[in-house]
């Protein structure tokens, strides 16, 4: 084992962690994977057999435990976001508290290389809480680490993801899909393509920026997503186009719920296109041939 290669990941066991934790593996890294899940350790000897992970746990409430735990780590990666909150301030605290600290961790212990992975069109201007939280995460994370590299992905795609995922189950089981707000465009990026981006950037000195963006190679509507989803299942369901102003009503009573279908914040997300328009290097750039979607969909789906 080389002691060079001491990698500590946060929110590696969500959807794009799983896809990072592979490559890591595969490149001999020795993995710290802070959690904030219980029993993680055997659900991930069961998916990676013979891996270098240990996990410790962490908690949002207590960010300061975090620099005893860190200990002779050359690179920090944090994969941590959250799609709604459970409390108030939530939002916050995992996006913009958590790098912040760890932007200031790296600047202590002179780690290599901290990379944050971001998400697309993050504004402090942002009428919604998860925006304004992330572009806020994403200035003090450099503040306090200027060598910092931020990541934003447009909408992540792949085997369990959010969006095809959940609307594939939603249509295994009713007639109908929603189309929250038909006309919002994204440009999704195959989540393999975004893992291989991490791996490159992490021992790479040559690449001195900042922000990277991410998308794929071409840009849909909401409606446009729905209908791929459709042909490549190969089944007929209704759309049923729901404009995200009148959703508003709904979102406020079902975000109150465990695990809201759709949340008021995330109705506000929806008035602004995900797509790539910054001008900014992203996969091409690192050498990455972004992969074409539909044929991503139908290996998955059918």
């Amino acid at each position: 084992m080389n002691k060079n290669k001491k990698i500590a990941v946060f929110g590696g066991s969500g959807f794009l962690g799983k896809a990072l934790l592979k490559l890591l593996i595969n490149e001999n890294y020795e993995i710290i994977l802070f959690t904030r899940k219980k029993k993680i350790q055997q659900t991930l000897d069961k998916i990676f057999p013979d891996n270098n992970i240990k996990c410790a746990q962490w908690s949002i409430d207590n960010l300061q435990v975090l620099e005893k735990k860190i200990k002779n780590v050359n690179y920090i990666i944090n994969l941590c976001g959250i799609l709604y909150e459970s409390k108030n301030g939530d939002f916050f605290k995992v996006h913009s508290d958590l790098p912040a600290i760890l932007g200031k961790i790296s600047s202590k212990n002179k780690i290599k290389s901290l990379i944050h992975v971001s998400a697309l069109g993050v504004s402090e201007l942002s009428a919604s809480k998860y925006s304004r939280s992330k572009a806020e995460g994403e200035r003090k994370l450099l503040e306090n680490f200027p060598r910092g590299k931020i990541l934003r992905p447009s909408l992540l795609y792949g085997e369990g993801d959010n969006f095809f995922g959940q609307f594939s189950d939603i249509a295994s089981i009713s007639p109908f899909l929603p189309v929250i707000s038909r006309t919002t465009k994204f440009q999704p990026v195959f989540v393999e393509d975004v893992a291989n981006a991490i791996i490159k950037l992490l021992e790479n000195k040559k690449e001195k920026n900042s922000f990277y963006e991410f998308g794929g190679k071409s840009i849909y509507s909401f409606e446009e997503l729905l209908k791929i989803l459709l042909e490549v299942k190969n089944i007929k369901r209704v759309l049923i186009p729901l404009d995200p102003k009148l959703m508003m009503i709904p979102a406020f009573f079902l975000q109150h719920l465990p695990k809201p279908p759709f949340t008021v914040d995330q109705m506000k997300l929806l008035k602004k296109d995900n797509v790539l328009e910054n001008n900014l290097p992203g996969l091409r750039e690192l050498g990455i041939k972004p992969t074409e979607m539909k044929k991503e969909l139908i290996n998955i789906y059918r």
